[in-house]
């Protein structure tokens, strides 16, 4: 049965200033701000969820229904964008579902809407009609080049106007989410607590997290069912490494460490892109394959043997970003999950087998208990999304998660000799 909402719409009142930070309040955005775009509608309402997260009384809805799976509305600021200190945007958001793919794009103001430039940046929810903070990492986009903030909610699926389809927001800010510490650089191991790890998610792809573990640091990767067949992750941000990669005539090769999980199949396609952050035309890609499942393995990448249909490598060009491609070209699946680590240039670092066997988690999702099919004593970790630690523990064959707030969670399993890293869901 659809459940439909009727909404209170606030009265016009007269323009003010549009400027980040946006909160609603005081008449900042009016209705007429908003500017609807292939099925998607966009309103001032009153807040249907004022709590400790989100005490504002008025707050941004777009109601999808019909239309295209990229409809979303859009609002244009009076003044450009700067991220040249405030890297970040976040956003306040309330979604009926998680693991819902947000896409935040910002474009320009050359031609009529979609304008041009544009570049845009990918999140999930995590919490069911909860109030969350989700971001978007712009670093390294010019100033004076964006002024529409274009949202597009549940990216992938087609809206029905009911509140399955109908997202809340508030509080559109930036930030510097790096807390002074140091742009990543090659090698990157996950391990120096000087440096800002982050990974960036494009095409659907996600969501990607940097896992701590009792064995070390990785990253975790998902190419859900929804993704484009290009959908990959960026290593870092979009302002790339804090050093060229030092591609010369004599040394060309790149090495990751890499663990497939949720299949038997071997020769999976990874592709790696590197290219110059300020000018995304200068760029090679090549492809590997892999060669082992349920083991970790150093994967080789040699730009001298560029992709077939891809730009041969250009040794005058300057390289400081690099993109993973996990299982390029093919439709994703949730079931399948990709580990990295250990991404150097030159020469490979030493590899460790961390995710042997699995342990069977049940049921998910859950509200109060998961149970696991070991009589081993466990310990257990759960993370959040954004890879943020929220439970530590033992157990013997159960364990209560009904203290946690709703969403999507990772959760480790460890025994000593086997490990399991899975996604569940808390209802």
């Amino acid at each position: 049965m659809k459940r439909f909402l009727h909404l209170f719409l606030l009265p016009l009142a007269l323009n003010s200033q549009i400027s980040l930070p946006i909160d609603f309040e005081n008449n900042q955005i009016e209705n007429h701000d908003f500017v609807h775009f292939n099925g998607g509608s966009g309103y001032v309402v009153y807040n249907p969820q004022i709590d400790n997260d989100n005490p504002s009384e008025y707050v941004g809805v777009i109601i999808r229904d019909g239309g295209d799976i990229w409809a979303g509305s859009y609002i244009e600021l009076d003044d450009y964008l700067d991220f040249s200190e405030n890297t970040t945007i976040n956003m306040r958001v309330l979604s009926p579902h998680p693991g819902l793919l947000v896409k935040f794009k910002i474009e320009g103001d050359q031609g009529e809407f979609p304008s041009e430039p544009a570049t845009e940046r990918d999140a999930f929810t995590t919490k069911t009609n909860e109030w969350e903070i989700l971001s978007w990492d712009f670093s390294g986009e010019p100033p004076n080049t964006y002024r529409k903030l274009v949202l597009m909610f549940d990216f992938g699926n087609i809206g029905d106007g009911t509140l399955d389809s109908t997202f809340y927001f508030d509080d559109i800010f930036q930030s510097d989410p790096s807390n002074g510490l140091s742009q990543m650089d090659l090698p990157v191991t996950f391990e120096d607590s000087s440096v800002y790890y982050v990974l960036t998610d494009f095409g659907g792809n996600g969501p990607s997290t940097i896992l701590e573990t009792i064995d070390g640091n990785y990253a975790r990767v998902e190419k859900n069912s929804n993704a484009e067949s290009w959908a990959g992750v960026t290593i870092g941000t979009a302002a790339g490494f804090l050093n060229d990669i030092p591609v010369s005539e004599t040394e060309t090769k790149m090495y990751v460490h890499v663990y497939v999980s949720g299949t038997d199949e071997i020769g999976i396609p990874i592709r790696l892109k590197i290219e110059d952050s300020n000018n995304p035309s200068h760029s090679v890609e090549t492809d590997s394959y892999t060669t082992v499942s349920g083991q970790w393995e150093t994967i080789e990448f040699d730009f001298s043997n560029q992709a077939a249909g891809t730009a041969e490598l250009n040794f005058d060009y300057i390289f400081d970003l690099a993109s993973l491609f996990f299982n390029f070209g093919n439709i994703g699946n949730e079931d399948v999950v990709y580990y990295f680590d250990n991404v150097s240039f030159g020469y490979p670092l030493s590899t460790q087998n961390k995710l042997p066997k699995t342990f069977r988690i049940y049921p998910n999702p859950s509200s109060d208990y998961i149970f696991i099919d070991n009589n081993h004593d466990i310990d257990v970790s759960i993370f959040d999304l954004n890879g943020k630690k929220v439970f530590i523990n033992k157990m013997d064959d159960r364990l209560n998660i009904s203290s946690l707030d709703k969403g999507m969670y990772i959760i480790m399993l460890d025994d000593g000799t086997n490990l399991t890293i899975e996604k569940i869901i808390k209802n």
